[in-house]
């Protein structure tokens, strides 16, 4: 997430074997007719075809740097009202599917039966979603019926459940079954309950980000996690989806494949439900086939008027650049993009076939905006390897009714971060110039981060659910964030191995490695496993550095390390207005000092985060004009600061500090032939451009 998936749909799991996870996996293919599908840990990719008939290509070597063309982007884009029908099915001639409770490999011998949802839409304008779950009668007797309380990729407790409104339970002859609450987030069924049961509840939905459901008479975003009950022991049965479009002229768009019957979508058990979005609309969308995989994006925003051709284009070439990366196919065998767009705000959360991203309406009118959105894709593109299939081993199985914690945040978000500007520039989106200035705005941002000291990389992963997504006006001062000092830490780690190598692919080369030994595995992957991939590539020292980077605080070392690529930094550090050491939040009416950072200036004069910036020696402050008033001052000098501080009015005095370094990423005057090489295999781009 920015802020949520070789196999195939289904994540790995350590307790069931690649043979046990290949039958099912067959088994749904047939189901489905048409399907591909990649096993887990097995070191090819089987396309399962309406006949079962399984072929293989093998992955390329993690160590071979393959461009795989895509062709022309194939686009049919469509404005209109959509025809709400599924994707195509199999021919009336092809294999018929077989029967979800019956084994693909002996038709007589029983295996478990789904568990079947219907998802009633009639009232969207009141923001109400009605959910009915058919619980089968060997699971009902006193089963656990658990809403989560998180969706994966977003690492903080949501407590869905606050928005079931009502909820019941039926049993197979329509007579009431009392359900008994378990806890907050939790229901049961008796447990002299015999026979199937109907449990029906109803959701307020009218909270739109890319973890909760927002329905209203536009559009509905159903997220999974937000949505359905789950029975506690099934998380291994099928689990499918009942949705048909309302009002009908509306269509569906599921991260789920079809299933065997109309309006219906298949996900082959628990987790992989979770793992997944819909969205209901009459909306702008396009098909496009990348790499001979179907893609879907998708556009709720009210207005915006995406250019559907140019996302399609760029889609295209953020695709070619991921799988070169990783060196050849798409691990995934359909990709959705589902996009909200609302006044403001923007982020991403990546699932195993497609991602749910939201970015401001006005995004495609707005070149910053759509150079941000093209970063975002990427980000959540990038996912398909690394987090959905290249699995940090504590999420390999989450629990999804209390936290999981992982220390792997730092490879899962911040590598994935730092890639999310390299690669659109690889892929010539924009030019080397904006991903200079990215990395020295990411680096700048650390350094006024006083918790970068304070909290390791380590510690941050582990913390993400009471730090990075609780955040408040202490947490710079308490705290790191694993993307961007993540992603610093990557940068450093990819020029150090280029240095080593100028001819070389630096990070790729790890990625591709720890890829090759550790994607589509049921076990995942360790922190061990990520150094042992850099000592391989890179040496011991390199692994030994590595290490030092993520269990301890502080930040890398940027200063020599960039001339590996031909750069230098530039900027005098002298220059500009002295400082309070404070992040402000401003509006027409309002000066909030949002965080007064640790052993900085306002900090030592005892001003406190969420005082109200009144005036500096007597002269208001208003929206834009600190720096203006402080640029009258020297650094060294004493200031009044006047603030409000709940009823109470307060002036405290403040030594202002020095400038706060402003320095570039520009070329050094004379870089080695080594160097520009480098330049070029690093981000494609030519070293001479850049500014001296």
């Amino acid at each position: 997430m920015v802020g949520d998936d070789g196999t195939d749909h289904l994540p790995p799991r350590r307790h069931l074997g690649g043979l046990g996870r290949l039958q099912r996996l067959l088994h749904l293919g047939r189901i489905l007719g048409q399907r591909r599908v990649v096993p887990v840990g097995h070191r090819q990719f089987s396309h399962v075809g309406a006949s079962g008939v399984v072929g293989s290509v093998r992955r390329r070597a993690a160590t071979e740097m393959v461009r795989v063309p895509s062709g022309p982007a194939k686009v049919a884009a469509h404005r209109s009202v959509a025809s709400g029908r599924q994707p195509d099915r199999p021919a009336s001639g092809s294999e018929p599917a077989a029967h979800p409770g019956r084994s693909p490999n002996d038709p007589g011998a029983p295996v478990a039966t789904p568990i079947r949802y219907h998802v009633d839409l009639t009232d969207r304008l009141h923001h109400l979603v009605r959910v009915s779950m058919t619980v089968p009668e060997e699971l009902a007797t006193g089963a656990r019926l658990v809403l989560p309380v998180w969706t994966p990729g977003s690492y903080v407790v949501r407590d869905y459940a606050r928005h079931v409104q009502t909820i019941a339970a039926l049993d197979g002859r329509g007579d009431t079954v009392e359900l008994h609450r378990d806890g907050t987030t939790a229901w049961r069924l008796p447990e002299e309950v015999t026979g199937e049961v109907t449990v029906t509840w109803e959701l307020y939905a009218n909270d739109l980000s890319v973890r909760t459901n927002h329905v209203d008479d536009h559009h509905a975003l159903l997220i999974p996690a937000a949505t359905f009950l789950s029975v506690d022991g099934a998380e291994d049965h099928p689990h499918e989806v009942h949705l048909p479009p309302a009002p009908a002229d509306h269509q569906v768009f599921s991260l789920l494949p079809p299933g065997p019957n109309p309006d219906t979508y298949l996900a082959a058990d628990r987790d992989h439900l979770i793992d997944s979005a819909f969205e209901v609309g009459a909306l702008p969308h396009l098909d496009v086939e990348v790499a001979g995989v179907p893609h879907t994006f998708v556009w709720s925003g009210h207005g915006g008027a995406p250019d559907l051709p140019r996302i399609a284009a760029d889609l295209s070439a953020i695709s070619e650049a991921c799988r070169a990366l990783f060196g050849g196919e798409l691990p995934t065998d359909r990709y959705t993009i589902l996009c909200t767009g609302w006044e403001n705000g923007g982020g991403g959360l990546e699932h195993r076939d497609g991602t749910v991203l939201q970015m401001p309406v006005h995004t495609f009118q707005d070149p910053d905006l759509t150079a941000r959105f093209r970063s975002l894709l990427t980000h959540e593109y990038l996912h398909l390897w690394n987090v959905k299939r290249l699995v940090p081993a504590d999420l390999v199985r989450p629990a999804y009714d209390r936290p999981t914690h992982s220390e792997s945040l730092w490879v899962a978000e911040g590598w994935t971060a730092y890639y999310d500007e390299l690669l659109p520039t690889r892929a010539g989106l924009w030019q080397p110039r904006r991903l200079l200035d990215t990395l020295q705005a990411t680096w700048g941002r650390t350094l006024d981060t006083p918790g970068v000291h304070r909290q390791s990389l380590r510690q941050a992963s582990h913390e993400a659910w009471i730090k990075h997504y609780a955040r408040d006006h202490n947490a710079p001062n308490v705290m790191t964030d694993y993307y961007g000092h993540g992603s610093l830490v990557a940068f450093e780690l990819d020029l150090r191995l280029r240095a080593q190598d100028p001819d070389g692919d630096g990070l790729d080369t790890v990625f591709r490695l720890l890829w090759d030994r550790h994607g589509l595995d049921p076990a995942g992957f360790t922190e061990d496993d990520v150094l042992a991939a850099v000592a391989t590539v890179g040496g011991d020292d390199l692994a030994a550095l590595t290490e030092r980077r993520v269990a301890r605080p502080g930040l890398p070392e940027l200063e020599e390390v960039v001339a590996a690529v031909g750069l230098r930094w530039d900027g005098d550090a002298a220059s500009g207005a002295p400082h309070l050491g404070v992040h402000l939040r401003e509006s027409d009416t309002e000066v909030v000092l949002a965080s007064v950072l640790r052993d900085r200036p306002a900090w030592q004069g005892g001003l406190s985060g969420e005082d109200r910036l009144l005036a500096i020696d007597g002269r208001t402050v208003g929206r834009g004009r600190l720096t203006a008033i402080l640029s009258a001052y020297d650094p060294g000098q004493e200031v009044a600061v006047t603030v409000a501080r709940g009823p109470r009015l307060l002036t405290r005095t403040v030594t202002l500090g020095p400038p706060r370094p402003d320095r570039r990423l520009v070329r050094l005057h004379e870089p080695s032939p080594a160097a520009e090489r480098a330049f070029a295999r690093w981000c494609g781009g030519e070293l001479r451009r850049i500014e001296p």
